[in-house]
Parts: C-alpha cells; sequence; structure tokens
C-alpha cells in the first residue's frame, strides 16, 4: 500500500510539472497572457515537492519574460507595436485641429518694403550707422486710453497710409540728389527734421510722425514742435507734456504719436418709464401633488389704493457738446421726454416724476395707459339683499350667486362660492372657484378666458379659452380652445363646440353617454349672429301683428321701441359681417378646421367629432389617441 501511494503522489507530482510547464511555454509565445496568474498560483501551492528544482526553472522563465517586455524608464507599461507599413509622411490636420491664426490688428498700419517711408528710413540709418525699426500704430499698446474704436481702425488706416505716401514721397524726392554731369561735383543735401501731423475724419484725434534731418539737417526742438502742432490747426486736447518730451526719445523718428484727444459729443439721455405693476397680468393657478388646480388662487387682478405709485418717471438729460481738436464746437441733442402713460383714475404727482393711482381699485394697462377699474367687493352671497349687479370694473363675490340673479361688469368677475341657475356676463376673465350647478338655467359669458372648478348644466360662451376640471352636459361656445386636463378632466354629454382645439382626459363615459366634440369656425361668434338673425325675425314679426291692432297712444310708443331696437340689432349683425368681411374669417375658419384637433387619454363609445363637414362616432373603447382632420376625413391618430 506504501508503495502504491508513493508511485501515485510521484505521478501526480509529475503531471503538475507537466501542466506548469505547459503553462509557462504557452505564456512565452505571447498565447495567453492570463496564465502568469495561474502559474504564480501553481508556484506558492507546489514548490515543496522539489524546491530547488521549481525555484531554478521559476526563476529562469521568469528573467526571460522580464527582459522580453522591459522597457525604458520614464515610457509606458506596454511597448508601443511597430507598424509594417509606416510611412514619414506628415499628418492631415483636420480644420478644428488647425492652429488658430491670431486676427488681423485693426490698428496696425502695414506699408511695403518699397514705400517711401521705409526709404527714407533705409536712407536715415545708412547715414547713422543703427535706426529702430517703424513702428506705426495707432493705439499705444502700453496706453490705457483708447481714441478710436476698431471699427473705425480699419477705414482709418487706409486715409492714414494715403497722407504717409503723400508725405513720405514729398520727403525722399527732397532727401534724393538730382542728376548731374560728369564735371560737376555732386551737391550734398541737408534737410532739418520734419514734423507731419494727421487727424481722424471725426477731428477727436490727432497723431504726429517725425521724420529725421538729412546730412547736417538740425533736429526739432520742443519750441518747433508745439509751432509745427499750431500751424496745423490742432489746438484743443494738445498733450503738452507728451509732446515736450518726444525731442529727446531714442524711437522718436518713423513712430507715430498720439498727441492730441477731442471730446466726443455726448447726447442726452431720453426719459425713460420704470414701471412697478406687470403691464401683461399672468394667471398663475397652483397645482398640487395630486394635479389639482386652486382655483383659488388667481392673480389676475392687480389690486392698487389710493395715491399708489404705479410708475416712476424719469427725466431726460441734456447732451453735452463735444469739441474737436482743431477747436471746432459739435453740436448734439437734449434727451427726449417720457410720455406718461396716465389712463383713466391715474394722476401724476406734484414733481410729476411718479404716475400715481386717483382711487382704489383694479390695475389694467390697455395698451397704452394704465388705467384703474374701481373693484366692488361683495362680502356675501348675490341674492335678494344685494339684487343684481351691473358693473363697470372687477367683481370679486365672496359667496354665492344665487339662482335668478344676474352679475355683469366690464372688468373680470371672481366668485368663491357655487354659481346656480343664473346669468354672469364679464369684459374680462370669469374665475369660478368651486364652479357652476346650472340645472340647464345657468348662462356663463366672458370675452377673455373662463376658470372653473368644474361646469355643470349650463351654457357657457367665451371668446378665448376654457379651463376646467369637469364639463358635464353642457352647451360650450369657445373661440379658442377647451382644456379638460387638470384633476379629473372628463368631458361628458352635452355639446362642446371650440374653434382650435379640445383636450381631456376623458371624453364620455361607460355607460355610452352621447358627447359631442365640434371644431372648426368662430362658434361664439356664429352663435351670436344666428341669435341676431332670430330674434330680428321675432321682433319682425311682433312688429308686423303690432301694426294691426287699433290705434292708440301706446301703440305708437311701443311700435318706435321695436323699431329702435330692430335697428340696433341690425347694426350689430352689420358690424359682425363687416368684421368678418375685413378680417378674411372664411379663410381663418377652414385653416383653423384644417388645424383643429380632438386629444383625448381615453375616449368611450358615444364620443362624436365633427370637423368641417365630416364626422366620425367612435364605437369602441379608445385610449391615448388625436382626432384631426386628414384628407377630408376625421380619422384617430395614435
Amino acid at each position: 500500500m506504501n508503495k502504491c501511494f508513493i508511485t501515485t503522489e510521484t505521478f501526480l507530482s509529475n503531471l503538475k510539472f507537466l501542466l506548469v510547464k505547459t503553462l509557462l511555454s504557452e505564456y512565452n509565445r505571447g498565447k495567453n497572457t492570463l496564465h502568469l496568474d495561474l502559474i504564480r498560483k501553481a508556484r506558492r501551492n507546489h514548490m515543496a515537492d522539489s524546491p530547488s528544482f521549481f525555484r531554478k526553472i521559476f526563476r529562469f522563465r521568469f528573467r526571460r519574460h522580464k527582459k522580453k517586455i522591459s522597457v525604458q524608464p520614464g515610457t509606458s507599461d506596454h511597448p508601443r507595436p511597430r507598424l509594417e507599413h509606416s510611412t514619414d509622411k506628415p499628418l492631415k490636420l483636420a480644420a478644428s485641429q488647425q492652429p488658430v491664426k491670431p486676427p488681423p490688428d485693426p490698428y496696425a498700419v502695414v506699408l511695403p518694403v518699397d514705400h517711401a517711408l521705409h526709404q527714407l528710413w533705409r536712407l536715415r540709418r545708412n547715414q547713422a550707422g543703427w535706426m529702430p525699426s517703424p513702428e506705426l500704430r495707432l493705439l499705444d499698446p502700453d496706453s490705457d486710453s483708447q481714441p478710436i474704436s476698431p471699427a473705425d481702425a480699419l477705414s482709418e488706416t487706409q486715409k492714414l497710409i494715403t497722407s504717409l505716401t503723400v508725405s513720405a514721397g514729398a520727403r525722399l524726392a527732397a532727401a534724393t540728389p538730382k542728376e548731374i554731369s560728369e564735371q560737376e561735383d555732386p551737391a550734398l543735401i541737408h534737410l532739418n527734421a520734419q514734423a507731419n501731423l494727421y487727424v481722424a475724419s471725426d477731428r477727436l484725434s490727432a497723431w504726429l510722425i517725425l521724420y529725421p534731418p538729412v546730412g547736417d539737417g538740425q533736429e526739432l526742438s520742443t519750441g518747433e514742435l508745439l509751432s509745427a502742432i499750431g500751424a496745423a490747426g490742432v489746438t484743443f486736447g494738445v498733450d503738452h507734456n507728451f509732446v515736450s518730451s518726444i525731442p529727446n526719445l531714442e524711437n522718436r523718428y518713423f513712430h507715430l504719436f498720439h498727441i492730441a484727444q477731442g471730446q466726443p459729443a455726448i447726447p442726452g439721455k431720453d426719459g425713460t418709464i420704470t414701471d412697478l405693476f406687470p403691464r401683461e397680468a399672468q394667471r398663475k393657478f397652483p397645482v398640487d401633488e395630486f394635479n389639482r388646480v386652486d382655483f383659488t388662487a388667481s392673480t389676475s387682478t392687480q389690486n392698487v389704493e389710493k395715491d399708489q405709485v404705479i410708475c416712476h418717471i424719469a427725466p431726460p438729460t441734456p447732451g453735452t457738446p463735444g469739441r474737436t481738436v482743431t477747436d471746432s464746437s459739435i453740436p448734439t441733442r437734449d434727451g427726449i421726454p417720457a410720455v406718461p402713460p396716465m389712463g383713466r383714475n391715474t394722476l401724476l404727482n406734484e414733481d410729476g416724476s411718479a404716475l400715481i393711482a386717483g382711487r382704489a381699485g383694479g390695475l389694467e394697462f390697455s395698451g397704452r395707459a394704465f388705467q384703474v377699474n374701481p373693484m366692488l367687493d361683495i362680502a356675501g352671497n348675490v341674492d335678494y339683499s344685494t339684487g343684481n349687479i351691473n358693473f363697470l370694473g372687477d367683481v370679486h363675490i365672496h359667496g354665492d350667486v344665487c339662482s335668478g340673479f344676474t352679475v355683469r361688469a366690464m372688468g373680470n368677475i371672481k366668485v368663491d362660492g357655487v354659481v346656480e341657475s343664473c346669468t354672469i356676463e364679464a369684459g374680462g376673465d370669469v374665475v369660478l372657484t368651486k364652479g357652476v350647478q346650472g340645472n340647464n338655467q345657468a348662462v356663463i359669458r366672458s370675452h377673455r378666458d373662463i376658470f372653473a372648478k368644474f361646469l355643470e348644466n349650463c351654457s357657457v360662451h367665451v371668446k378665448e379659452n376654457l379651463h376646467s376640471e369637469c364639463i358635464i352636459g353642457c352647451e360650450v361656445y369657445c373661440d379658442a380652445a377647451v382644456y379638460a386636463q387638470s384633476g379629473r378632466g372628463v368631458i361628458i354629454g352635452g355639446k362642446v363646440r371650440a374653434a382650435r382645439e379640445v383636450g381631456a382626459n376623458t371624453v364620455g363615459s361607460k355607460t355610452e353617454v352621447r358627447t359631442s366634440i365640434v371644431l372648426g369656425g368662430l362658434p361664439c361668434e356664429d352663435f351670436e349672429k344666428a341669435l341676431l338673425t332670430e330674434e330680428i325675425t321675432q321682433l319682425e314679426e311682433r312688429l308686423k301683428d303690432m301694426e294691426r291692432q287699433p290705434e292708440s297712444p301706446s301703440k305708437l310708443s311701443r311700435m318706435s321701441k321695436l323699431r329702435m331696437q330692430i335697428s340696433v340689432n341690425k347694426l350689430k349683425l352689420n358690424q359682425y359681417l363687416k368684421n368678418q368681411t375685413e378680417s378674411g374669417n372664411e379663410l381663418e375658419n377652414l385653416e383653423n378646421r384644417l388645424a383643429s384637433r380632438l386629444t383625448f387619454g381615453i375616449a368611450y363609445p358615444g364620443t362624436r367629432v365633427r370637423i368641417n363637414d365630416s364626422r366620425l362616432k367612435i364605437t369602441q373603447e379608445t385610449r391615448h389617441s388625436s382626432a384631426m382632420l386628414i384628407n377630408g376625413e376625421v380619422k384617430l391618430v395614435s
């Protein structure tokens, strides 16, 4: 048994040795780089079988491996592979990798090498042995002032080059000896230093350039330099201290010096108006985490107290005339006073610096001016204690509007309670915090928007948008869009007519209540025209019946009232037709019908959609779709 056990152990040891040797050979060939971990593990586990033999083998193998992959200090751990078909051609960089060229200096004056000024510079250099290179810049890089803008410097540089060409050409012609015969000795030319001035086109800046003397010519003194500047007409804004230091500068020749700066004209500032109230009131209704709108937080009306400042009016400032370097005046203009936006119930304060409210009320911007609309605040209900309400401003009712009463206002109407079977008409917005229980008798009219918690069994006429969480059994006429997408967001029963769009989370009900959606046209305007036409017809029939009655004093008065009412209704109808003709409502209605759509989360059977003359009846439950007019047919688009 012992002999057999030893033989088995020896066999296993030899097998492990062959396995390690195979792994080493594969690793050296580069076939599997992950074998190194296995080799180290085998070395730790099986070193006891033959320590000295394995240690020698592994030391030798690892030294060979390290020698193969050894790299130089400071280089990458992984040697870069060498390409077989590498070339020495330069790489082409992309446009984004190309070095960015600096933009040209707008203040630098660049002259060709053969320019007369460079020829004068070379002549002086040959005579003196050394001469600083010409430096021609309209702006000194060491100066903090900017006498001319970069945009003006580009055009001014061209004019300066022309001036330098003329002056340097004349100087070069005078400094060049004339042709003489061989018998005569060439005459030496002696020229004193010369100062040349260049005045900008706007006469607000002046530059000086000095040409050096020729031969035995004299240098310019400070007095001669100031005399030359005065002879050129530059008398205002001259930096005398700087001009006095120019004759002592080493690089005084062929250098542009900015020596004078005029005073630009400053126009007066116009009067300004700073509003303390926004001119367009933004109505924001907060939405809670359950997607419910709080209609009680409406901020559509801006309330002001008496003598409260509406806007500040800043007076204009007078202009400051300028002065050129040639001591000429530059005229300017004074500021224009602002026109105060003063409207109804507003006035200016004593010094005219503010527009204040003449009385307490609701502030509104009418397009040109602020006006204060007096607000009627009703603490309780609209009932027999108040009677019907007809008001020119805004109305805020903290209670309910009971059945049988009427609330009319030129401004906005806000009701905190429940609206029953009554009539509400507003020239502005209508905000119904709790909603309407109309009993098929309530009429809600608005020339702007309507915001309601719910609308039930009522007639709604809105010129702009309608927002509500629930619309049940209502006759809706909307010249813009109807949205029932907050809260429950349902439209059940009745008929909803909208010009552009109807959006709801749910349309119809599981009981298949008939719910009609009519899109396109101007429903409010069409309804009013039809109503006027019907009323005119009824009044004319009453007038004919009255004419058959016996003559009486009351008959004449009743007939005159009927004729007056008929004429007024006809004027209204003609005005509607005129507005429709002038604004091209027929084409607009056609475009609205083509762009109209019904968007819903779920629509139940019983829902009917009509756009133009095309109709669609939904016969099965449909989710997350839109109904629109496509090729003359109403189709559902998911």
